[in-house]
């Protein structure tokens, strides 16, 4: 039996025992991957923002609309039920010139209709599960 250097063996048992914290840090609760299209009366939204408001608290999530109408959340969504806000991208715009700084304020987008930029208004309440999640909006 071939015997190994103590040195070895102790930075063969410290990457393990490494790996299995990492690997414990990556879980928690189960996540689904989520991606669609947001439109307005058939044609696809131009640009915004997708959130997903956990009412349970799981965590929320946010996507960018993209030129297509298309969003795909970034590191996925916490399985559950959720409310949807879907929102104008924000600008920083001079509103009162000379008298105060510039200030962030929603870009003008005729295509995302008030209802659905809040989440008491908003009547998008998607359910997401675990593995892939087409979701797709059409406002009206």
């Amino acid at each position: 039996m071939p015997r190994f250097p103590s040195a070895i063996l102790s930075a063969t048992t410290a990457l393990t025992a490494t790996a299995l914290i990492v690997a414990g840090c990556e879980s928690g609760p189960p996540r689904g991957e989520v991606h669609g299209k947001v439109t307005y009366k058939g044609q696809p939204v131009k640009e915004g923002t997708v959130t997903f408001l956990n009412q349970a608290g799981g965590g929320d999530a946010e996507a960018t609309i993209g030129p297509g109408g298309a969003y795909e959340v970034p590191g996925g969504v916490v399985v559950g039920e959720y409310i949807v806000e879907i929102k104008p991208l924000m600008e920083i715009r001079d509103t009162d010139p000379g008298k105060s700084p510039p200030a962030p304020v929603e870009k003008s987008a005729p295509d995302i209709p008030k209802k659905y930029r809040q989440q008491g208004t908003t009547p998008l309440k998607p359910k997401v599960e675990a593995g892939k999640n087409e979701i797709n909006f059409e406002m009206t």
